[in-house]
């Protein structure tokens, strides 16, 4: 995520450390590091490279001691050990997720399969009040978000107990994470200890300090490669890769040499049946005409909503076109 101020944020692997009222908040990513066919990350990040995010410490959460407290506006407050949550019915989500400060041309954005319970189907077994608006998600970091009582109905909120089918790892949020399809990952909290139905305005620790982290995810693209300045002859090809995403599902994904002039289709590579998943593209461009030129990327999803050059509002996910400035000689 992203404040006033980013330090050491790079394409191939980003650590951000940002003063806070907690202690330090830290970002990590590390997908360009695994396994690359043809220059490609892994279509499902391997869990020790999923970025992470944290405002302090990893909390040292105990199995055998876990209790997720219900509570609020609700007729059964009750508790569960970790054993009571994995005998729950469990759902099983591929999901596109991407840090709300992660910049242009950043690598904060990952995607796997999560495997958890249905949040709402957990709160309704208790008797939801009438006059609940939402929940809030207590974190044993300090962290805490919110979900609207919509989102929590039609969104298919779960519970994550395992990422790629393996029990989440303690720097993934042990023993429980929250996870919203189809938001920034602001909305999706880790090490959760208490789920509060509550009947107030929501508030999360972002919003309090000056984001907006009530907006889905903005249709966005990313260049994975070529990774830095690329100098060709004139008359030679040049091969670019990268991914598309968003709130949902990504239509098509275009380039432009200038200006957003004339556009032309990138070829899909690589996509799966399901709503809020990336997808891989690629170019094989051949350029001809000695200068320097600009290649800007842009992805529309199926409502036709597409990326702005220029993404103005900086506080709630940028998704400015990615571009890539390429020497003919």
């Amino acid at each position: 995520m992203r404040t006033k101020e980013l330090i050491g944020i790079g394409v191939l692997a980003a650590i951000i450390i940002i003063g806070s009222s907690i202690g330090f908040f830290l970002i990590s990513s590390n997908i360009f590091n695994s396994n690359r066919a043809n220059g490609f990350p892994d279509f499902y990040t391997q869990t020790e490279d999923y970025f992470v995010t944290n405002i302090g410490q990893i909390p040292e959460i105990q199995e055998i001691s876990y209790k997720l407290k219900v509570t609020g506006s609700i007729n059964n407050p009750t508790s569960y050990s970790l054993s009571e949550l994995r005998a729950l019915p469990v759902i099983t989500l591929p999901l596109t997720t991407e840090c709300i400060g992660n910049p242009t041309k950043g690598s904060l954005v990952s995607t796997a399969n999560w495997t958890g319970f249905s949040v709402y189907n957990l709160l309704d077994s208790l008797g939801i009040k009438s006059e609940a608006t939402g929940v809030k998600y207590l974190a044993a970091d300090g962290y805490y978000a919110t979900h609207t009582m919509e989102q929590l109905i039609n969104n298919s909120i779960i519970g994550a107990l395992y990422i790629n089918y393996q029990t989440l790892p303690p720097l993934q949020g042990f023993p429980l994470r929250i996870i919203n399809p189809g938001y920034y990952g602001a909305k999706q909290p880790a090490w959760v200890v208490e789920i509060e139905v509550i009947d107030m305005p929501l508030a999360d620790y972002w919003d309090d300090r000056g984001w907006d982290t009530s907006p889905r995810m903005d249709v966005d693209s990313k260049i994975f490669f070529p990774e830095n300045f690329r100098s060709i002859e004139d008359g030679g090809q040049i091969l670019i890769g990268g991914a598309a995403y968003g709130g949902t599902r990504v239509s098509k994904v275009e380039y432009t040499l200038n200006d957003g002039i004339d556009w032309y289709q990138a070829d899909i590579i690589k996509s799966v049946d399901f709503d809020n998943v990336w997808v891989f593209w690629s170019i094989n461009l051949t350029l001809s005409g000695q200068g320097m030129k600009t290649l800007y990327m842009k992805a529309t999803d199926i409502y036709n909503r597409t990326q702005p050059k220029i993404d103005p509002i900086k506080k709630n996910g940028d998704n400015s076109w990615p571009s890539l400035v390429i020497q003919v000689s």
